[in-house]
């Protein structure tokens, strides 16, 4: 493992600057006062009459071919004015483009050069004007890029496009050229470039050529290409066949989660980045950007820090230390949620508290206990781990992460090995977690691996458990696409194994994959089968020992209804159904969720019309039976086994017809343990501290809040009434009882 860390830390170690070989920009604008020979000074943003008239200025673009310049509308078309026509009467102009060389320096890796923009050419392009892709050749003595500033006009098209090593970038500053913003493009010399032909208006821009000052050592983009290799080769490494933990490379620098990304990342750490990246790919390994974070907890140095302490102390003292990675970027492959390894697994250039932290906190004082202090470092890295250490890796997975990979693997097959679809299949034979399953999770991911491997008994081999888990957790719209997969015989036989010792969640199912089947005219026959069982299933849910399976939710009522309304059923179907539905006799069920949903129908049928006319029997025995407000103030007595010592106090005041207020003067502990008896159950009492004298006195008070509830339940469930009322004689199903 010394070997390895070391080969590849060697491999990164000449890795410099950001990595980049293009740096975009837009800018505010900034007057140039720039003037042109034969053409006057320019106002922006310039307009096809001082496009015309640059033109008339300028001669056509030429371009070299090995020793020679030429000119040819097939490979270059556009127009170019020499820099010795072109003045600046502006001095703001020449502040303006170091303030882009400071901006470009850190982008293209140049922070320790020393480096200067020479003007070159104007460049006017047209409609249909274009650049065939190219290098820039050394103009001059120690230039090593290209800065193209485009300046304010209306155009479309005409994209910069600038590649090196396999990588692209556009630079499409159409849009904001022509609303006063100056936009600039800095490239390496070797680069290949093009400009795709404009389509509209004039594209206007000043060349430059970036020129290195006196210096020792020459300015040259780095291809990470030799680097890659190399590495490819240390993962490729048959030696490493048998070890199963992954590889863990810190870049160097330090992020926040909230600023962590690929576009973030800070000097020497994008090239490193980049090289892992690909060489993991080459080498047919997976790897992914995450922040390797290490917290430790412990006592400052010293305490004297004042009640709030001092986030910058020194910490003297660890007492609680532990190393994980909790964030990962959010691209290509999905992310693990668990990854266990040691300090001395990771490979990096420097120790871990090398560094400060980049997020310190302080406790402060906590009633006798001293100020505590807490130091987080995230640290950037790349993992990179084999086929073969996912399937290690796969198992210590939650559900979520685990079906993210199902899904990663159903969209590309190819990056699946043998060893990985056993583990997978495995898995999902036997459940994807031993501590129950993850209901949030994307359990559709299971419908398309089905499809996928072809796996027409999969299903049939499960235990019933989880056959009724996978059967409610995958969509309709999912199930759908399973149907179509299925032979007939399989659906049946799998509707046949769910639906034995049924339980809530399975109807509800049901009920959904029934509303959906029916909407696309899907298997007929399963439908109508299932349809006519519909009252069988809710029976067995009425005999079902777990109270929990009953009632039907809002939305599954929603599904019965429609599926009914589209294929209504004999009255036998329909009155069995309606006494199960109406079984539940509970206020917060038929108020809230059934007569509501029935209230929202359009039109009623007979079936839902008998069960609207059971809600309205229901109604008019509650609105018959109008509550009636206490004869006097006496109070029953809570049954509860608890404060038996505070309701023996309160026993003869709660049992007085006359007294309505009870003054229990105690200590704060009495007061408060009384409080808690009358907090513990639902009494006609409410309570108000007197903090006069000492001790305080504790008011008791007796109320008539059980008469308000029962008023004011009274009243929504006479409102509801009439609404139901006025529901049946408007539709004429008035009739059912």
């Amino acid at each position: 493992m010394k070997h390895l860390k070391e080969d590849i830390l060697n491999c990164l170690k000449d890795l410099k600057g950001s990595g980049r070989f293009v740096s975009m920009q837009t800018m505010e604008f900034v007057f140039p006062g720039l003037k042109v020979a034969g053409a006057g000074e320019i106002a922006y943003p310039i307009n096809e009459v001082q496009a015309t008239t640059l033109i008339q200025a300028a001669h056509k673009a030429p371009f070299g071919k090995g020793s020679e310049t030429i000119v040819d509308n097939n490979v270059r078309s556009g127009w170019e004015i020499d820099a010795d026509k072109l003045s600046f009467t502006d001095s703001r102009w020449s502040a303006f483009i170091q303030k882009i060389i400071r901006h470009l320096k850190p982008d293209l890796g140049l922070e320790d050069y020393t480096i200067s923009a020479h003007l070159y050419k104007m460049l006017i392009y047209e409609k249909g004007d274009f650049f065939l892709p190219h290098k820039d050749s050394e103009k001059e003595k120690g230039m090593f890029g290209t800065l193209v500033i485009g300046m304010p006009s209306q155009y479309t098209g005409g994209e910069l496009v600038v590649r090196f090593g396999g990588e692209e970038e556009t630079a499409d500053f159409a849009a904001d050229a022509g609303n006063y913003k100056i936009n600039y493009t800095a490239f390496y010399a070797d680069c290949e470039h093009e400009i795709k032909p404009v389509t509209a208006g004039y594209r206007v821009c000043l060349v430059y050529n970036l020129v290195q000052e006196k210096s020792e050592r020459k300015i040259q983009f780095n291809s990470l290409e030799s680097s890659v290799e190399k590495l490819a080769a240390i993962f490729k490494d048959p030696s490493r066949a048998e070890e199963q933990k992954p590889l863990i490379v810190l870049l160097g620098h330090q992020y926040t989660p909230e600023n962590f990304s690929s576009e973030a990342l800070k000097l020497n750490d994008r090239p490193k980045a980049a090289a892992l990246l690909s060489a993991a790919k080459k080498a047919n390994c997976y790897a992914k950007m995450c922040l390797v974070t290490s917290y430790l907890a412990g006592m400052p140095e010293y305490d004297d820090y004042g009640d709030e302490g001092d986030p910058d102390a020194e910490m003297a003292e660890v007492y609680d230390k532990s190393l994980y990675i909790e964030h990962w970027l959010e691209k290509d492959i999905p992310l693990l949620s668990n990854v266990g390894f040691e300090e001395e697994d990771l490979i990096a250039s420097f120790a871990l508290k090398e560094d400060e932290p980049i997020i310190k906190e302080s406790t402060g004082y906590m009633g006798n206990y001293g100020p505590d202090l807490m130091h987080w470092y995230h640290y950037g890295a790349v993992m990179i781990w084999s086929h073969q250490t996912n399937t290690q890796l796969f198992v210590q997975q939650n559900t979520e992460s685990k079906l993210a990979w199902i899904d990663y693997f159903n969209k590309n097959p190819k990056q699946l090995s043998d060893q990985e679809k056993a583990v997978i299949e495995l898995m999902l034979s036997t459940g994807l977690t031993k501590d129950g399953q993850d209901k949030n999770a994307n359990y559709n991911a299971i419908a398309d691996w089905i499809i996928r491997r072809k796996d027409e008994t999969f299903f049939l081999r499960l235990n019933d458990e989880l056959k009724q888990f996978y059967f409610t957790t995958i969509d309709p719209a999912h199930w759908l696409n399973l149907i179509a997969f299925f032979p007939n015989d399989i659906t049946g036989k799998i509707f046949e194994l769910v639906t034995k010792n049924i339980h809530l969640p399975v109807v509800t199912q049901i009920l959904s994959l029934l509303r959906v089947f029916l909407s696309n005219k899907k298997d007929a026959t399963l439908i109508a089968v299932q349809i006519k069982k519909l009252p069988q299933y809710f029976s067995a849910l009425l005999t079902s020992p777990i109270e929990k399976d009953f009632p039907l939710s809002g939305n599954a009522l929603n599904d019965l209804f429609a599926i009914e309304k589209e294929m209504p059923q004999d009255e036998t179907w329909e009155n069995t159904l309606k006494e199960i539905i109406m079984s539940c006799q509970k206020r917060n069920y038929i108020n809230n969720i059934l007569a509501p949903r029935l209230l929202e129908l359009s039109t009623l049928t007979r079936f839902t019309a008998k069960i609207l006319s059971s809600c309205r029997h229901y109604l008019q025995v509650k609105a018959d039976n109008q509550p009636q407000p206490p004869a006097d103030w006496s109070r029953e007595m809570p049954q509860t086994n608890s404060y038996k010592k505070q309701w023996q106090l309160l026993k003869d005041f709660l049992v007085s017809p006359n007294e309505q207020i009870f003054d229990y003067r105690r200590n704060q502990n009495e007061r408060s343990e009384m409080e808690h008896a009358i907090r513990s159950v639902t009494v006609d009492l409410k309570t108000e501290t007197i903090k006069k004298g000492s001790p305080h006195t504790l008011r008791i008070i007796k109320t008539q809040a059980d008469y308000q509830r029962q008023k004011k339940e009274w009243n929504e469930d006479v409102k509801l009434l009439e609404k139901i009322v006025l529901k049946e004689q408007h539709t004429g199903k008035f009739p059912y009882k």
